[in-house]
Parts: C-alpha cells; sequence; structure tokens
C-alpha cells in the first residue's frame, strides 16, 4: 500500500478527498487464457460479471481457434479488498472459454467464406468481431443488457474500424445472450447507431426507470456524448434522446459533448462524496484520472490524476481503467477499480485497485 497526503481539491476540481491508494494485484484468470483486455463489470443474476475484449488462449477452443474476440467470467466474491477469486468463465463443450457475445448467422457466414490463405471469397481474412461494452441489470425483465460494438477488420496490423453499436439481452448464466434485431430494412439489423462516431455504451447506468449511456470517440480528446432512453424500451431505436447542452433532443447529431475521456470508463454514483464519479485514462496515459458531478448532464469537473499505472512488459501504456461500484465498500468509501497491462508477449492481466475517498 501507499498513502497520499489528503488532499482537497480545489472547487473546479473534483470535490473529493484522496485518502488512499492500494494495488491488490491482477484479478484470477482462467489457467487456460493468456491474456484478455477490457474488463466491464455489473451485478447481473447474483454475480459480478466481467466482459473482456480480444482474449489469447493457451490452448485451442472448439472451434480449432486460440483467439476469442471476447470472453466472459462472473463471481459472487463481492470482497475485493483482498482481490477477487471465484470466477467461472463462459466455456464451449470442452470447458475451454469461448466466445460469449453471438454472431449473426449472417456475420459467421462471411467469416467462413473470408477464412484462410485460400478463402472462399475475397478478401482473405476480412471479418466480423464483437467487443463488449458497458452492462446493467434490469430486474423487473429478468434480464441484463450488454452494449457492444460490432467491428470489421481486414489483414493487417489495426486494419479494423467500428461500423456501431448495439445492446444484447441476457436472460441468465446458462444462456448465450441474444442481440435482437431492431431494424430489420438495415444491413446490420442489430445495432441501435450505426454512427462509428456514436459508439454508445463506453459507460452505462441505470437511475429509476431510465437507462443512461455515454460514447466516447474522436482522435485525441474523447468527447463523451450522453444518451438516455426508459430502461424497458432501450431495445427501441426511437426511444433514446440525447443531450444537447440545454435539454434532451432525438435527434444525435445535436448531441454535444460533456467532458474528454476515452473509449472504455466507468460513471457511477458515490454516496460516500454525493457526487457521480467519472474514472478512465486519458489516450496514450498511463495515469488514472477521476472526475466528479452533481448531475450526469453536468457541468463535470475537471478531472485530476490520482494513479500511476504499472506499464506493460515493453513499455506500452497501461489502458482500460474504470470502476466496479457493485464492489464499493463504505458506502462508495472505497471504490475499486481495474486497467489493463501485458506482462509479456501475448499476455495480458486485468490489475485491481482500490481508492478510498471521502467528501470535502
Amino acid at each position: 500500500m501507499f498513502l497520499l497526503l489528503p488532499f482537497l481539491l480545489a472547487c473546479h476540481a473534483p470535490q473529493l478527498q484522496v485518502l488512499s491508494v492500494t494495488e491488490l494485484g491482477p484479478i484470477e484468470q482462467n489457467s487456460m487464457i493468456r491474456g484478455r483486455d477490457g474488463g466491464y463489470s455489473g451485478m447481473a443474476f447474483d454475480h459480478s460479471v466481467w466482459l473482456y475484449g480480444d482474449s489469447v488462449l493457451s490452448v485451442e477452443n472448439e472451434d480449432g481457434s486460440a483467439w476469442c474476440n471476447n470472453t466472459a467470467s462472473w463471481t459472487q466474491d463481492l470482497d475485493a479488498s483482498d482481490n477477487l477469486e471465484d470466477f467461472t468463465d463462459w466455456v464451449g463443450s470442452r470447458w475451454v472459454p469461448v466466445e460469449f457475445l453471438p454472431r449473426t448467422e449472417a456475420e459467421a457466414a462471411f467469416n467462413t467464406a473470408h477464412e484462410g490463405d485460400d478463402c472462399l471469397e475475397e478478401p482473405c481474412g476480412a471479418r466480423w468481431a464483437l467487443w463488449p461494452g458497458a452492462i446493467v441489470e434490469d430486474p423487473d425483465r429478468d434480464r441484463a443488457l450488454i452494449f457492444y460494438h460490432l467491428i470489421y477488420g481486414e489483414n493487417g496490423e489495426w486494419n479494423f474500424e467500428s461500423v456501431g453499436s448495439g445492446i444484447a439481452t441476457w436472460s441468465g448464466l446458462d444462456q448465450q445472450p441474444e442481440r435482437p434485431v431492431v431494424d430489420a430494412d438495415h444491413a446490420q439489423p442489430t445495432l441501435l447507431w450505426h454512427d462509428p462516431t456514436a459508439a454508445f455504451g463506453a459507460a452505462a447506468l441505470v437511475e429509476g426507470d431510465s437507462l443512461y449511456a455515454f460514447a466516447c470517440e474522436g482522435d485525441w480528446a474523447k468527447r463523451c456524448l450522453l444518451g438516455r432512453a426508459a430502461l424497458a424500451d432501450a431495445l427501441e431505436p426511437t426511444a433514446w434522446t440525447y443531450w444537447d447542452g440545454a435539454g434532451w433532443t432525438q435527434e444525435l447529431d445535436q448531441a454535444v459533448g460533456i467532458f474528454d475521456a476515452h473509449t472504455m470508463l466507468s460513471v457511477h454514483y458515490d454516496d460516500a462524496i454525493g457526487r457521480y464519479l467519472a474514472l478512465y485514462n486519458r489516450p496514450l496515459d498511463d495515469r488514472v484520472y477521476l472526475r466528479t458531478a452533481e448531475h450526469l448532464e453536468g457541468p463535470w469537473s475537471r478531472d485530476e490524476a490520482v494513479f500511476a499505472t504499472e506499464p506493460s512488459h515493453d513499455g506500452a501504456v497501461a489502458y482500460g481503467a474504470m470502476a466496479h461500484p457493485e464492489l464499493d465498500r463504505g458506502d462508495g468509501a472505497f471504490v475499486y477499480f481495474s486497467y489493463f497491462r501485458s506482462p509479456a508477449d501475448w499476455e495480458g492481466e486485468i490489475q485491481l485497485v482500490e481508492i478510498e475517498i471521502a467528501a470535502p
């Protein structure tokens, strides 16, 4: 553990004191997984459910691949003060982790046709992938909602792009999520948002009967938009409205950014400080930042760095910092967040950190 001298940040900075920071090490990981990034989490079906992005396996799964675009695990261990354990992974028939979010029949057929160096259709290596975003619980409808991004890629480094985002529904730990059709006339019928610059699900939370979601895109300044819909109507494209700086509009192109952050972050209400708390890395920055607001629409405070992450083995900057409010202790006085780093080539780990905060 290392302690920070308690400090009171100025009025234009987050309205909180940081009392201590404790590094807890990497969370438990299935021995058949060499590494996976992401790490969104939330309560669902009485478990803390964790969703990951690209995952590298140490063995081949039932599809003959050692690569998954997404995986998932969950635990009932909610005491993060000594780290987390007893995770169960989503696995296939061979008990090896497999992809959690399903492709549509059309996406799967496309990937099969473009697979390999002697593929049936050009360009060889073209593929559809799914990356998970935030997860929220919807107990009135016996489900959880999982935001995801649909990715199109071809061969070559960094040769991929998001084509939009949607929401999958999940009805139980023993079932795979489903991606409902929300626009049957569109080429990508499961997507709620077809604009890759509005990739909602970077963070999400439920307030009363409303679901709020953030989309943070851009080059270096990842400007965050805010959308909301009735939780019961979250799968209806027309149910979503967007903050335009003065009110809520159905016109996405009128939405305005409320703060800069990153494409992965967390936002939740913290009772210990009586404010909303956003936590994230900045792009290519190894520090973890906090900012606060009395209202989700803002105004949000200036962000302040509170922790420097451990870099990856090759000096690359760690990323993916986000809080896990289902693990909070002391009514939010102890907040737990994680970030991704690589300890060796083609390996990865999700590091867990405890931060103690208080109101000024």
